[in-house]
């Protein structure tokens, strides 16, 4: 079992970054939790990856409310739940949500009309606050491999002072959520570091949700 749910409460912010003349935009951010089946965990059952829905995250209250919920659908149908480390801004997706109907409609696409604030959901986030997802696979929290990493981009240019902000534990390995940094750079420091081992660079996701909860 994973659950990240007290860990990623840490990270959860409606307040940062927002300009003090508004303080009504609070109720504009939101994170986005999706309920998901994956194929892997269910080979019995002729679907692969199935999207069952979202939950969408306006205050920590309803952070909390959810949570008892979340963890018995995961459990019963054998699901996860992923989180999106990206806070969302209500009024782009809202924009974002009409143009993609409009767009659909004057090409004369009416199937699953309703699912399209669930895709710019996902799709469009605050601009303002940007995180990236280092992913790895078959290590432990606090591997050499895991921790060596962490350095590689905390040595990387950016504007921050430490560009590693948390750890979180998935089914098979580990989320890094890092603050934007030279790509580039980490990939040269990554093949000199590593050029004697039969390690490929992890993938760096720019736009990507972390295992909130799994129960399987």
């Amino acid at each position: 079992m994973t659950d990240n749910f007290k860990l990623f409460s840490s990270f959860i912010n409606m307040t940062e970054g927002l300009p003090e003349k508004d303080p009504k935009g609070t109720q504009y951010m939101y994170y986005v939790i999706e309920i998901m089946r994956r194929g892997k965990d269910n080979p019995d059952l002729p679907a692969a990856n199935v999207h069952f829905k979202n939950y969408y995250i306006y205050s920590w209250e309803d952070y909390i409310k959810f949570e008892p919920e979340i963890k018995s659908l995961c459990h019963t149908l054998r699901m996860r739940a992923y989180v999106s480390v990206n806070r969302k801004d209500l009024r782009r997706v809202a924009i974002n949500t009409v143009a993609e109907m409009t767009r659909r409609i004057a090409e004369g696409d009416y199937k699953r009309i309703y699912k399209v604030f669930e895709s710019c959901s996902g799709k469009y986030k605050e601009r303002n606050k940007n995180y990236w997802i280092i992913d790895i696979d078959d290590e432990s929290m606090e591997s050499d491999y895991v921790n060596t990493l962490c350095n590689l981009v905390d040595d990387c240019q950016s504007q921050f002072e430490d560009n590693v902000i948390m750890k979180m534990p998935t089914k098979s390995g580990v989320h890094i959520i890092t603050h934007p940094f030279n790509k580039y750079e980490f990939q040269k420091n990554y093949n000199e570091v590593f050029k004697d081992s039969q390690k490929e660079m992890p993938d760096i996701k720019e736009n990507h949700l972390t295992l909130l909860f799994e129960d399987l």
